[in-house]
């Protein structure tokens, strides 16, 4: 009861990824698994060797999971996983002293989380064998395809409930996730799973009541008209109708292209042989999946439009990430052959190898086998290969059984084994732990119930034994088998309590983490409650060392030592000390000592109020705290940036005999543009950082990448540009189009005179003939002509003007602009000509008769100057 139970409240609270959810639930699953023991008793009815073939792979796989987090020799890191040698040595060297370089150190570029991912693989190997041993009985089976259908259901129920009522507190911001999941992807993944088990109810009813099978030859969908009559098929027939609905609103296209694909899978058109007729049947299959994972659809569908199944920009998945970054997971994953980079450590493993193409933060790789092989490398892949190839033997000895559950219970494994297979090509969503604990006893269930279809008597004609068969049957091999589960018992219960007891740990670390994140957020100037939530956390983190906690540590003693400094800078009032609290900032307190009024045009007037010696000795604790989490997790952005932040302290620490060197500036700017390359908004604050330290040469070459990545943040860079004296615009801007007609505007629209020398250099790269219709290329031949008026080019203006004109001769204020150069020339008659002709184009344009007036009466004015000398 408790294992079929326990999918649906992981599930409903967010699919299971918060660490005490799965504290939670792994303490469920070691009670399962306590309460299965007395099945040891009668092993030989319900375990045959068929079961180990899952179950010592299983073993093997945690076994090296673990071993990915032992340290090891760095000789032996680097045959194992080049990528994670070069991650502890050559990113740590030109950043730490030598003094707190590790001289050994684990496969796993990321030791805590690889800790967190092996104790919940721990707790998910007992659940797979408390389901072999539990899922034996016909009664147990329906009572947990029932569950998964109804969980899966319930997804959907509440994923629509969001959909159509929005307004509810708990369905707040709906646009990014669905249901309970926080990726609807993910979501999709337990409505197939549901779905899975629905079609197993439905099967073995249709089955048990027609003797007809749903992926055989002979069936026809007339005979579906037994079910309505069924009243035990009513939770398999509402449970698989919710699930269509709710991967129909969910938004996830992977998810509706794999009910196509499992269905394929599991009505037996690809495993059975039916000649020809599979042909067309797998080809308008694959035209469909191609269809909906590139097509765009744009349908105007009112009834649905609410539930945004067709969203307005029409976005496939060919546009949306994936393909750009998949690229860079095969470089790691080529980086870190042959045993990878670490369970669960992929949000660093990529990191080096990204492309400078802009995109958010992958902490999976939205293709799991992709992820499995950066992760695990070779061990990985093979162990997944022939535990698939494991459940499809199954599955196929499973078609000789004639029971009608047998039946039910193969369309459920094979649409499970199709649903996995093809969405994880698309997402991660199979190592969310809800995910989990729905597939692995179904999985489970379909290797016990293939041993339990072998063990049916067969008849005395055609009864054949063999060595094996008999030394398998025997009650010694049995009474062994039985010791070496007993052993077996001993160690799970060991590695269930250890595996509970780092989970219950990082539930801890998790709760600190987000509480640090809280106090750091709405603590100021005059706040004591971080030094006694500093002190909380230290005090776990001596027993039980986590990076996150390192980290959190760190940001504390920063904010420590600033409100140290507001102390001893003895302000007068209140107002006073929070501007010195302000100028504290990590933003800014780099500046203080570098004599900024040499190279920036605003600053702190504060800074001048900091010491710059005997600093708070909060300081150098963060410095050291950033330094092991650097030798924890070598690729962690957080620790430099954190280091980088204090780097005007390193002064200070030169008689410090913890620390050995100076902060290297320049290197941690360097790497951090490295490990930033495709998220130009964070390269935009490097590059901030990079100016403040005068390294110039970076600062202009990471704004040039973020600018070029993202032409809209060219405005945002130009506000931050102009603050520094001795860097020049055009040096920062990428020689694109798109980027200098947006520099160039923003330069006129603030009348920037200083950089009206860069302009002529803007325009001559405008190219606006490659404009993609005329009203766009006049636009920017205004916007050209415009630009060279404000540089006082009045004369190499007149062109563009009148290029623009003959796209758009009717546009006034374009003709009016012309008018105005011209007359600043002294080419009076010009003007007066384009003057009336603009009267003519569109007559009763009051602002044309206006200047012919003028005009008029400035030719009336000379002349007459010109008689009364």
């Amino acid at each position: 009861m408790i294992l079929a139970l326990l999918p649906i409240f992981v599930a409903i609270d967010f699919g299971g990824v918060l660490w005490w959810t799965q504290y939670v639930a792994g303490l469920a699953i070691v009670a399962a698994f306590v309460l299965a023991l007395p099945s040891l008793v009668d092993w030989h009815r319900h375990a045959r060797p068929r079961q180990l073939l899952v179950i010592i792979p299983l073993l093997l796989w945690l076994a090296y999971s673990f071993f990915q987090t032992i340290t090891l020799p760095p000789s032996l890191v680097a045959v194992l996983s080049p990528g994670s040698h070069a991650a502890y040595t050559e990113w740590l060297e030109p950043i730490l002293p030598a003094t707190k370089l590790p001289g050994s150190f684990p496969i796993s570029i990321s030791q805590d989380d690889t800790v967190h991912a092996v104790a919940l693989f721990g707790i998910l190997f007992i659940l797979a064998w408390t389901s072999l041993r539990v899922f034996n009985t016909r009664n147990r089976l329906i009572g947990l395809l029932s569950c998964v259908a109804i969980t899966g259901a319930t997804v959907a129920i509440l994923g629509v409930v969001g959909l159509m009522l929005p307004e509810i507190p708990f369905f707040d911001g709906m646009d990014s996730h669905f249901s309970t999941f926080v990726n609807r992807n993910n979501a999709a993944l337990t409505m197939n799973l549901g779905m899975a088990a629905s079609l197993g109810l439905l099967s073995w009813r249709l089955s048990a009541l027609t003797g007809q099978e749903l992926d055989g030859e002979e069936f026809e969908f007339n005979d579906l008209l037994a079910l309505t009559s069924d009243r035990n098929s009513a939770v398999g027939v509402i449970c698989a109708l919710l699930c269509i609905i709710g991967l129909l609103v969910c938004g996830s296209r992977a998810g509706l292209a794999t009910v196509l694909f499992a269905s394929l899978l599991s009505l037996g058109w690809v495993r059975k042989r039916r000649g020809f007729s599979t042909i067309p049947v797998v080809l308008i299959t694959t035209a469909i999946l191609a269809a909906l994972l590139t097509v765009p659809l744009q349908l105007d569908l009112e009834s649905i439009q609410r539930m945004k199944f067709f969203s307005d920009s029409a976005e496939t998945i060919l546009n949306d990430g994936r393909f750009e970054h998949w690229p860079e997971g095969w470089q790691a994953a080529m980086a870190h052959l042959p045993g990878g980079s670490g369970l669960g450590t992929y949000n660093y493993a990529y990191l080096p190898h990204q492309i400078e193409t802009p995109k958010a933060w992958f902490v999976h790789a939205d293709n799991l086998w992709l992820e499995l092989l950066v992760e695990q490398g070779f061990v990985g892949i093979g162990f997944t290969c022939l535990l698939f190839g494991v459940l499809i033997w199954c599955l196929h000895r499973m078609s000789y059984s004639h029971d009608a559950f047998d039946h039910g219970l193969r369309v459920a494994g094979w649409y499970s084994v199709g649903a996995i297979l093809f969405s994880q090509c698309f997402d991660f969503g199979l190592i969310i732990p809800a995910n989990l604990v729905l597939c692995i006893p179904i999985l489970a269930a379909v290797v016990t119930r293939s041993v339990e279809s072998d063990l049916i008597a067969p008849d005395a004609s055609t009864k054949t034994e063999n060595m094996w068969s008999r030394f398998t049957a025997s009650q010694s091999f049995s009474l062994s088998m039985l010791g070496l589960q007993c052993v077996g018992v001993l160690g799970t219960l060991i590695a269930a309590a250890t595996c509970t007891g780092v989970l219950h740990n990082d539930a801890v670390v998790d709760t600190f983490k987000r509480t640090a994140e809280y106090q750091l957020q709405s603590s100021g100037p005059g706040s004591s409650s971080i030094e006694d939530l500093g002190k909380e956390i230290q005090s776990f983190n001596d027993s039980q060392p986590h990076s996150v906690l390192i980290y959190s540590l760190s940001q504390i003693e920063h904010r420590r030592g600033r409100l140290a400094e507001v102390v001893s800078a003895n302000p007068e009032d209140v107002a006073q000390a929070r501007a010195i609290y302000e100028a504290t900032s990590p933003k800014v307190r780099r500046l203080a000592g570098k004599s900024p009024e040499g190279f920036v045009a605003k600053f702190p007037a504060e800074l001048s109020k900091l010491k710059l010696t005997q600093l708070p000795d909060e300081y150098q604790t963060a410095i050291r705290l950033n330094q092991s989490m650097l030798a924890r997790t070598p690729l962690s952005r957080e620790a430099r940036a954190g280091l980088l932040y204090l780097d005007f302290a390193s002064d200070d620490l030169a008689s410090d005999p913890a620390i050995d060197q100076a902060i290297d500036t320049p290197a941690l700017l360097k790497q951090l543009g490295e490990l930033y390359r495709s998220n130009p908004r964070q390269l935009l604050a490097i590059a901030n950082l990079a100016a403040q330290s005068q390294s110039n040469e970076l600062a202009i070459k990471f704004w040039k990448s973020a600018i070029d990545q993202m032409p809209q943040l060219t405005v945002s860079a130009m506000n931050t540009i102009k603050n520094y004296k001795s860097v020049s615009l055009i040096d920062t801007l990428p020689e694109d189009r798109v980027v200098m007609r947006k520099a160039a505007k923003r330069v006129i629209q603030t009348r920037d005179k200083g950089n009206a020398d860069s302009v002529p250099g803007m325009v001559a790269l405008f190219d606006c003939d490659q404009c993609e219709n005329s009203a766009d290329e006049a636009a920017c031949l205004v916007l050209a002509a415009d630009a060279m008026v404000f540089a006082s080019k009045d004369e190499d203006a007149l062109p563009y003007y009148e290029q623009a004109l003959e796209l758009r001769p009717s546009n006034v204020s374009m003709r009016m602009k012309y008018i105005a150069a011209l007359r600043r020339l002294g080419q009076g008659s010009d003007a007066l000509k384009q003057a009336r002709l603009g009267r003519q184009i569109v007559p009763g344009e009051k602002r044309f008769d206006t200047v012919i007036k003028q005009m008029a009466q400035l030719e009336i004015d000379q002349l007459n100057q010109g008689s009364n000398p």
